[in-house]
């Protein structure tokens, strides 16, 4: 199965970070609203009023179902409005109902769904998961779609393939931000109570949105893990990277090489900390020296995939997050695939270690055999989770369905 997602990755034309490594600079600021603003939940809130606008563009009924489409601006674009094309400024969004509901009068739960690398609009996960859950369990559906993507895609990007490596922290930023809004709207409107859930980049985006509310909220995340790392050092998509043109960047701009000190020197604090703490005697020294200029004359990719992995685990490892809100952490359930050749787990921190009380499931399965053939179970897993839910509401009014479903 594993091979599978590797022959799959073949008739995958598009690359990742086809221009490089982003302005460093932007980097950096990036990196000061993830430690300062975005990583810390009671920080995180405040940017996101709880009356956010959110603009109805249109409602109409197809079957049974209401259908209404809606948008408001990225609230991140108002903080860092010079690292956000034009394109993606405007979030859009899919929300899916039954066609009697009486929106901000009925209550009734409902999922968001976060899209995966290269879903596109919002098709098929309309489709794949919001009909089966309204039908199923009348449970409704926020479909969000990604910046880059959809209608949210610039218009000289090619397919799913982000310039770069900027351009998905930016993505991971203001889809945390996005997803304050769209819970503050649904409590306006008793949409509730509310599970956030995806499929792999999605599942993930869904995770980093999981730590920053602090009200009740529930989260099935669906082959996903702690970290992005590995997916783009290791796993499948590493091989659709640039690493010539990564590597060409990161040596002719200290920039870059000063950034990856800095990270590499933040790194070995933590792990000498981490022996300290533990009464554990040090290894032998390995740690990381800095790069000099001589490195120029002799580029190592394994400096370069160092500094990715650093990047990475810096603006996805939930680790570098808050703690989801006390009550929340038994209602987070990981879906996760044996044989997955995209999110590789070895060397990472179980999801176990880093959040007490979570739930962890396994599927024999690989990457894309594990999204075409478990649907059905996602589906359950998203009822199961919100009915874990209901205790917090006063009258506990969530259709008999989601329990007899």
């Amino acid at each position: 199965m594993n091979q599978f997602d590797h022959l799959f990755r073949r008739f995958v034309v598009s690359q990742q970070f086809v221009r490089g490594w982003g302005n460093p600079q932007h980097l950096q600021e990036l990196y000061y609203y993830r430690r300062e603003k975005v990583g810390i939940r009671e920080q995180c809130y405040k940017l996101v009023p709880s009356n956010y606008p959110i603009e109805i563009l249109k409602e109409e009924v197809s079957k049974n179902q209401l259908i209404i489409t809606g948008q408001f601006i990225s609230p991140l674009s108002y903080y860092l409005s010079h690292l956000f094309v034009p394109e993606i400024v405007k979030a859009k969004f899919r929300l899916i109902l039954p066609k009697d509901h009486k929106l901000g009068i009925d209550q009734i739960p409902i999922a968001i769904n976060y899209p995966g690398t290269g879903d596109h609009n919002f098709g098929r996960r309309h489709y794949l998961n919001a009909t089966p859950l309204l039908n199923g369990y009348r449970v409704a559906s926020i479909i969000l779609e990604n910046p880059y993507y959809g209608s949210r895609k610039p218009a000289d990007q090619f397919r799913s393939s982000l310039f770069y490596v900027t351009d998905l922290f930016v993505m991971g930023g203001a889809l945390v931000l996005e997803s304050l809004a769209l819970l503050h709207w649904c409590e306006r409107m008793k949409l509730a109570p509310v599970v956030l859930h995806g499929f792999s980049l999605g599942s993930h985006m869904a995770s980093l949105a999981f730590t920053n509310y602090p009200k009740p909220l529930s989260l099935v995340s669906c082959l996903s893990w702690s970290t992005s790392s590995t997916v783009f050092c290791e796993g499948v998509i590493s091989k659709n990277i640039p690493w010539h043109l990564l590597s060409k960047q990161f040596y002719e701009n200290k920039a870059y090489r000063t950034f990856y000190d800095e990270l590499s020197a933040k790194e070995q604090k933590m792990k000498l900390e981490n022996i300290v703490t533990q009464n554990i005697h040090p290894p032998a020294q390995k740690f990381h020296q800095p790069t000099t200029n001589n490195t120029k004359k002799s580029p190592s990719f394994d400096i370069v995939k160092d500094f990715m992995r650093l990047l990475m685990d810096e603006f996805t490892h939930l680790k570098n997050y808050s703690l989801p809100y006390e009550s929340n952490l038994s209602n987070a359930l990981f879906i996760v695939a044996t044989n997955d050749g995209y999110v590789l787990r070895n060397g990472t921190t179980h999801m176990s270690d880093l959040w007490p009380n979570c739930h962890v499931r396994y599927i024999n399965h690989g990457h894309i055999s594990g999204f075409l053939f478990n649907q059905s179970l996602f589906h359950k897993a998203t009822v199961e989770m919100l009915e874990k839910q209901k205790s917090f509401y006063k009258d506990n009014r969530i259709p008999t369905s989601l329990v007899s479903g």
